[in-house]
């Protein structure tokens, strides 16, 4: 196995299961449980962030279950790397292994596992590339899921300078592994903070070293001497990593955040209606109407979405409006500078004598679409758009909307999904102006109204209605119910 594989497999299957208190005295008190609850992590490389995972612990009536998922995309040695996985194993009160499922994603290439442990073995079912097979890996003992290799020596009491050697379910190579675990010692990590520092040979050649806080948390993980680094971080952190990471289209969380639908919408262009149902919205999340959308949640927890877009023509004059309402509306915020001067400027050359509300947002909306280029980049402000003339769709909604603002239209931002040809639905933003009613309008790609491939799933911009959005990141799975022309 090449080095770039092992870094790469590290990060991918999550070895983020946290190990228990633990004093480097005589008497070692065993941890009786695994630490319950969720934990965030990034991935870097260097000064680059590179991915992020996701590690959360659930009690069951007769052990627990494991969950993780990560996605990650780096570049060692000449060769690029892209990982996606999610992974659920059912374990026992010991943190063995019962049962588990897996999808992941190695370069492009999708593999899907399940299995569980008989008294022969660990039966596996595996699905690639269209085909389905069936294989029984020989195991002898306690099979360990790679989730709880780094927790279950300590929950045996292991001790500095005692290895203890598990056996690990590899759902990469789809193998049984043997791996040594070693304790340390007791470390003070940047912060002033207490760590138990342990290693594992999970790879040869490659040291593995991981790190915890004296409550049982990962705090960090490092191969080859910091070469990868895999760093906790909190929830609302990780939150808007991923959500400006998705709306951004980054390599590194495109295959985790894609939704592949059943049916493909051939021309959404010429789409009239689109009905479409989609699993994993959680129920705390509002289901947004109008501007061409109407959301309900059915009986069985899925939502379904019905988009029809109609060519608009102005209802209202520019005065037919409570402006007083409609403040939040026209004012500037954190990232919308509808009052900065060049913001004003720009929208009264682009306007010019226009007083047509319907041919104002046209112009607008015409002039970022083929102004702003398109590029993959992290979040800016809509200075930085209109002096670099790139950006990614934030970029093109946050400067139309200021710009819109700026003009005296009503205007809010909004993010949720775009039906990309070929593909599926990608996370996406654009706008919404106020001309009588909300009209959806799309700087990026210069439509107004949008398609019917536009679902609204958020509106704001703030870094709390992004974080609504980062929940359902990895979670959606769509069914197309009707299309048409």
């Amino acid at each position: 196995m090449s080095l770039y594989r092992q870094l790469s497999l590290f990060i991918i299957t999550l070895f983020l299961v946290v190990s228990p208190l633990l004093s480097f005295a005589a008497s070692i008190p065993r941890l009786s449980a695994p630490p319950i609850g969720e934990r965030w992590y990034s991935v870097n490389m260097g000064d680059e962030r590179v991915g992020f995972s996701h590690l959360k612990i659930t009690e069951t009536a007769d052990g627990y279950e494991i969950f993780s998922e990560g996605s990650v995309k780096m570049l060692v040695m000449g060769f690029s790397r892209e990982a996606v996985a999610r992974e659920t194993y059912l374990v026992n009160k010991d943190l063995s292994l019962k049962s588990f499922s897996v999808e992941q994603t190695i370069d492009g290439s999708p593999m899907k596992l399940k299995g569980e442990v008989t008294g022969k073995g660990v039966k596996v079912v595996i699905e690639s590339a269209g085909n389905k097979k069936e294989k029984t890996l020989k195991a002898k003992g306690k099979l360990l899921p790679p989730p709880a290799v780094n927790l279950y020596p300590f929950m045996q009491g292991a001790m500095p300078g005692k290895p203890c050697r598990v056996q690990m379910l590899d759902v990469e190579g789809v193998k049984v592994k043997e791996v040594k675990i070693q304790v340390i010692g007791e470390e003070i990590l940047p912060g002033g903070v207490k760590a138990i520092h342990f290693q594992n040979d999970l790879y040869t050649f490659v040291d593995n070293d991981v790190w915890l806080d004296a409550a049982g948390n990962t705090i960090k993980e490092s191969v080859r001497d910091g070469l990868v680094v895999t760093q906790a971080e909190d929830a609302q952190s990780a939150g808007r990593f991923i959500a400006e990471a998705v709306l951004a289209k980054k390599d590194l969380i495109l295959d985790f955040s894609l939704i592949k639908v059943d049916t493909p919408i051939k021309n959404p262009g010429e789409l009239k209606k689109l009905e479409i149902s989609f699993s994993g919205i959680p129920t705390a999340i509002p289901l947004l109407q109008g501007a061409g959308q109407k959301g309900d949640r059915l009986a069985d927890g899925s939502v379904r979405f019905t988009l029809e877009i109609a060519p608009y023509k102005a209802k209202a004059s520019p005065a037919a409006y409570d402006k007083t309402a409609f403040a939040p509306y026209l004012e500037s915020s954190a990232r919308i500078l509808a009052d900065n001067p060049e913001i004003i400027s720009k929208a009264t050359e682009i306007v010019g004598a226009e007083k047509d509300q319907l041919k104002i947002v046209e112009k607008l909306t015409n002039w970022v679409a083929t102004t702003v280029k398109g590029a993959v980049t992290d979040s800016q402000s809509p200075l930085e758009t209109l002096k670099k003339g790139s950006g990614n769709c934030q970029s093109h909604a946050r400067l139309y909307t200021s710009l819109a603002r700026a003009a005296g239209i009503p205007t809010r931002f909004v993010s949720g999904l775009v039906y990309a040809p070929g593909q599926g639905f990608l996370y996406h933003s654009w706008a919404e102006s106020y001309l009588g009613e909300w009209v959806a309008v799309d700087p990026t790609f210069g439509q107004l109204p949008v398609d019917a491939g536009h679902i609204k799933l958020v509106e704001g911009d703030s870094p709390e209605d992004m974080s609504l959005l980062a929940g359902v990141v990895g979670k959606l799975k769509a069914r197309v119910i009707e299309q048409k022309y």
